[in-house]
């Protein structure tokens, strides 16, 4: 208790620091950025005392500053957007450098050398190039308010300008992982990112992933901080999004503006032409709003608003393929007897038949034909999207800034494969926050701000019934029909999260030092009610097994009860930073991060179940949260000579991530929750009411062991280590090469086990697998049958009373990551801009996806105990990436009259390429090879002597006695061949490599000006522009999750499609959207 009160005490002690605002520091670089440099005489002597002047153009706001004793400035807290720097001395001549870009998150290094002269009569002008961060060793890629309007990938799908991500070095794609949204960055799960809207808490805490949506034409900069930054910067460890919105200026300006896709316009998907289709089913997409910005007091009170409405209607195409019996097929089910007349029913009921046969499937012994069913349903999707802000200056010492996003959208969940079973899914967010900045002194500033969202969403299950059952259930089919029929899988579920921060940061200038301390302090509400497959989630490996009503085989679970989870929780985060002037061009950047993050409260429910520990062996007690989570930070930042062009960074971090509550939902204890597991191979199975939704309230200790199915350890935050070198430089003033070195090591990573399940077949335990038939003699020699094997017991809790699987999501997993990484910049001068950018990396982990989102790389281990073995090249391993951004404002007629100008001139192009190697999946047997009760992550027999992705089935070979002994490979030339019941599989995770993404994205608009200020823009913008078939299993071009639950017979030695990404993925065809403003 003494060390409890002590650990409150001090963070009472540290928030009241904070908020005192004593001399502590902490930019405002969350939504702002700095301006450093030293000025110079013309020999490189240092001029103390110089007067200098920063103006921004836009609303004429000016701030001074004086040099230090070695000449050098810096301005803190500065805006987003471009201003003029002037320094003046006395016996020296004025400098202006003009047109300085402020950049989000970013220090800019701008030295001014003044020449002799005199200072009231003498000015020199000059254009400021290219400006980059020579005193930090921050790594980030910053977008501009015209590369949000204008590049394609910004109003590509509702992501926005967070697809900008993807352009630069030091990224790839998320694939097929299908959690968390964004790039992998710097080797770190998705899951691991952070999002920031004007520098405030914009995440979601149950799943990850932004809460609220600001649209490309609200949006002032953004920007992506990629593993090495500032400790002001927290909260996750892998990039860190940052939104700006736009502001008002001193002319009022505005725009209206409207984005049309249609299904004419679009070439056809492939997964469309496998169902038949041979034009595109309805799709009608318009996004369409307005802006307005301006002057309420000039040069002191400012406006901005947007507000934009988003209509989709589309048909619901899935991109695997959905098999059916045909009429035929039916009419001979009809007449067959020995089947589940209700099991039947239900699926005539729901299950289309397809219109023509393309295979078979046996059900008693009778072929009956299938085909593919057509799917072609009507989904849509409204959404009302509101951004605003206010800014008021209020002196030269005091600015306010209010800031609020809203977002309303009402679609129709299509989660579910059959149409009938969409439902109506509503989900609401807001974010406000309110920023106040204050100057003590031209050395000591203050910002303080405080911000409150929420998000909310239902996703409703409807009321259909299945006879004999309490509830309809997740029913699927796999290796024949891949259908899965019932509502969505996921359902039903609801999501509130509250979010209330208070941030309090303080800047101090003294001598060579630039010093920082800042509190951040977040309290989180969030009721949530999901229970994993509430419903029962029965998974049959053929339509036989179905019909005859026998237990399924592939999986069999279902959580009993339903109790709302409390997501609620304190966080406190607290930083100190210095930068360390050891020299003009040198600087030692030391910061030090404290995070403590409470545990959520539904989770502390867990000692409830403390009756269930045994001594020794599992307790079941309040999980207990970390309070000593320190993260360092220390970078080097040099750069040659005076003039500010080169910066040579090094740097080392650390970084603590979230816990998702997505992972303790899962999790609560047997008074409230259990999950049941189908054993053994009965009949009647769903006739008999399938699975209980039934729990003992108040259950003695043996009946709670007996119940017990989840665990939650104390927490364990998983945390990155990361250290960087590089070297940037600016050429011909234009120009901007960067190459670096990146090295992560992901540590504690949550991996999702069953901790009570062993497995007894090994590598000198298993059954045999032949690529030649063997004789009987040989047959009836072997010591060893699947029925032995199948009697051992796996549960090692067994002895102390547990019967069910204990999973938890346990702090185990690794990442190591090391990628070299390039990337050359041209800004926009003289109508063009470029950016290259190349990554040659790999990604290893043991773990990679926690959760239930893809069959690519099963989220539970092959083997529990040994989780070693899969070790593997990572899901997110892309070991190149290539891409390369352009904007070209096309010269021609710039002199021309105004028809001339106006018919021949104002052309923009804008396109990006990209290259990426493929995503690598894991080969899977689809059966429980292992016996350890679980087929999620068994894999394959890699034959070495075999043909590279060719994949072979397996039959089961018997003794004299009729016991299974053995197996034969279909096909001895595969190189996979599926890993019987009881076999060893010896293949290895992710080795089956996917397709690579080889895409063009193109846009290109047409400017119409009538006044200097009154402009009409209409253009093109072409996704795939070349309808190149990319059969991968994310997206191209976008951040967004994909997940891959749909199938994974493309995984399965042999079958049909085995290997066939062309048979299961979308060729993410060309999609052209048209866009006038």
């Amino acid at each position: 208790m003494r060390k409890q009160n002590a650990f409150w005490q001090f963070s009472a002690i540290l928030c009241a620091l904070a908020i005192l605002a004593l001399p502590s520091a902490g930019l405002a670089q969350a939504i702002n950025g700095n301006i450093v440099g030293t000025v110079f005489d013309a020999t490189g002597a240092a001029i103390p005392n110089a007067t200098v002047e920063l103006s921004n153009l836009s609303t004429g706001t000016n701030t001074l500053t004086s040099s230090g004793s070695t000449g050098e400035f810096r301005f803190n807290n500065v805006a987003v957007g471009k201003y003029n720097l002037t320094a003046s001395a006395g016996g020296f001549s004025k400098l202006t450098l003009t047109d300085l870009q402020v950049e989000l998150n970013r220090t800019l290094t701008a030295n001014v050398k003044l020449n002799l002269g005199n200072v009231s009569s003498e000015v020199t002008v000059v254009d400021a190039s290219t400006a980059i961060d020579t005193t930090t060793a921050q790594v980030q890629n910053t977008f501009t308010t015209a590369q949000a309007l204008e590049l394609p990938q910004s109003s590509n799908g509702g992501n926005g300008v967070l697809n900008l991500s993807l352009l630069g070095a030091g990224v790839s794609s998320g694939g097929g992982v299908g959690s968390g949204t964004g790039p992998s960055i710097g080797g770190q799960r998705p899951t691991n990112n952070s999002f920031n809207i004007e520098g405030v808490d914009n995440n979601r805490r149950d799943v990850t992933g932004p809460n609220g949506y600001v649209s490309n034409e609200a949006t002032q900069e953004f920007s992506l901080l990629q593993n090495q930054y500032s400790p002001e910067f927290g909260h996750s460890s892998g990039g860190i999004f940052n939104t700006v919105i736009k502001s008002g200026t001193n002319q009022i300006h505005g725009s209206l503006y409207e984005y049309l896709q249609n299904r004419k316009l679009n070439a056809v998907d492939v997964s469309q032409s496998r169902q038949g289709l041979t034009s595109n089913p309805r799709f009608d997409q318009n996004r369409l709003g307005g802006t307005v910005g301006g002057p309420i007091v000039r040069n002191k009170l400012f406006y901005f608003g947007n507000f934009e409405y988003q209509a989709l209607g589309q048909a619901s195409v899935p991109s695997a393929g959905v098999f059916a019996p045909t009429a035929e097929g039916y009419s001979l089910l009809d007449r067959m007897s020995g089947i589940s007349q209700t099991n039947y029913d239900i699926l005539k009921k729901y299950l289309a038949p397809a219109p023509a046969a393309s295979d078979n499937t046996v059900v008693n012994g009778r072929n009956i034909p299938i085909g593919i069913l057509p799917i072609n349903a009507p989904n849509f999707q409204n959404a009302y999207n509101l951004v605003s802000s206010s800014d008021y200056n209020i002196s030269d010492k005091d600015q306010l800034r209010v800031r609020y996003v809203y977002n309303k959208t009402d679609t129709i969940d299509n989660t579910a494969a059959l149409p009938v079973f969409f439902a109506l899914q509503p989900s609401r967010s807001h974010l406000a926050t309110l920023a106040e900045y204050h100057t003590f002194a031209p050395n000591l500033t203050n910002e303080f701000r405080a911000a409150y969202s929420r998000f909310f969403q239902i996703v409703p299950v409807g009321d259909y019934e299945f006879p004999g059952l309490d509830v309809f259930p997740n029913l699927q089919i796999n290796q024949d029909l891949n259908v899965q029929i019932g509502p969505n899988p996921n359902g039903p579920q609801s999501t509130v999260i509250n979010t209330y921060q208070l941030v309090n940061n303080v800047s101090w200038n003294k001598s060579r030092h630039s010093m920082k301390f800042g509190y951040d302090g977040r309290k989180i509400i969030a009721p949530q009610v999901f229970v994993q497959r509430a419903r029962g989630d029965y998974q049959y490996k053929n339509l036989e097994q179905y019909l005859l009503d026998q237990a399924p085989s592939d999986a069999g679970e279902r959580s009993a009860g339903s109790f709302p989870f409390a997501g609620d929780l304190l966080s406190h985060y607290a930083f100190v930073n210095d930068e360390f002037r050891l020299r003009p061009n040198l600087t030692l950047n030391l910061g030090l991060r404290y995070e403590f993050v409470d545990v959520p409260f539904g989770s502390k429910l867990q000692r409830l179940n403390s009756a269930s520990s045994v001594p020794g062996l599992i307790s079941f007690n309040e999980p207990k949260a970390q309070k000593n989570n320190w993260a360092p930070r220390i970078g080097i930042a040099y750069s040659p000579g005076n003039a500010g062009k080169t910066s040579i960074r090094a740097g080392f971090g650390m970084a603590y991530d979230q816990i998702y509550q997505n992972l303790g939902i899962l999790s609560l204890p047997p008074q409230f929750s259990t999950t049941l597991n189908v054993t053994g191979n009965e009949t009647n199975f769903l006739k008999g009411g399938g699975l209980p939704n039934t729990i003992s309230s108040n259950p003695s200790a043996a009946e709670a062991r007996v119940l017990t199915s989840s665990f939650v350890p104390d927490q364990q935050r998983p945390y990155s280590l990361s250290w960087n070198i590089g070297v940037q430089h600016v050429f011909h003033n234009d120009y901007t090469a960067e190459v670096r070195y990146l090295g992560t090591r992901g540590v504690h990573l949550p991996v999702q086990v069953r901790l009570n399940r062993t497995t007894n077949v090994t590598p000198t335990q298993s059954l045999p697998t032949y690529l030649t038939a063997p004789s009987q003699a040989q047959l009836d020699a072997l010591p060893l049958t699947l029925q032995a094997l199948q009697a051992l017991s796996t549960n090692s809790f067994a002895s102390a009373g547990f019967a069910n699987n204990i999973t938890g999501f346990m702090p185990w997993g690794n990442s190591s990551y090391h990628g070299l990484a390039a990337q050359l910049t041209r800004r926009f001068s003289n109508g063009l801009y470029f950016l290259g950018a190349y990554t040659w990396s790999h990604n290893i982990d043991d773990s990679t996806a926690a959760i239930f989102s893809t069959f690519l790389t099963p989220r539970r281990p092959q083997d529990f105990g040994n989780l070693r073995n899969d070790r593997s090249s990572s899901a997110l391993d892309r070991r190149q990436r290539f891409t390369f951004t352009s904007s070209y404002d096309v010269p021609w007629f710039k002199n021309s009259g105004w028809s001339v100008k106006n018919l021949l001139d104002n052309w923009l192009v804008n396109g990006t390429y990209t290259y990426e190697s493929p995503e690598y999946a894991t080969v899977q047997s689809g059966v429980d090879s292992n016996l350890n009760g679980d087929t999620a992550g068994d894999r394959a027999i890699v034959n070495p002597a075999g043909a590279d992705g060719m994949g072979s089935d397996v039959t089961a070979l018997t003794n004299s006695r009729g016991a299974t002994v053995a197996y034969l490979a279909m096909n001895p030339n595969a190189r996979y061949i599926k890993a019987g019941p009881g076999a060893y599989a010896n293949g290895g995770r992710n080795t089956l490599p996917l397709r690579p993404i080889n895409n063009v994205d193109f846009s290109v608009q047409k400017r119409f000006t009538y006044t200097e200020r009154m402009k009409f823009e209409v253009g093109a913008q072409l996704y795939n522009a070349f309808n190149h078939a990319q059969f991968v299993p994310g997206f191209p071009s976008t951040v967004g999750p994909r997940t891959r639950t749909d199938t994974r017979n493309q995984l399965i030695p042999g079958n049909s499609i085995f290997n066939q990404s062309e048979a299961v993925f979308s060729s993410n065809p060309r999609v052209v959207q048209i866009f006038a403003r």
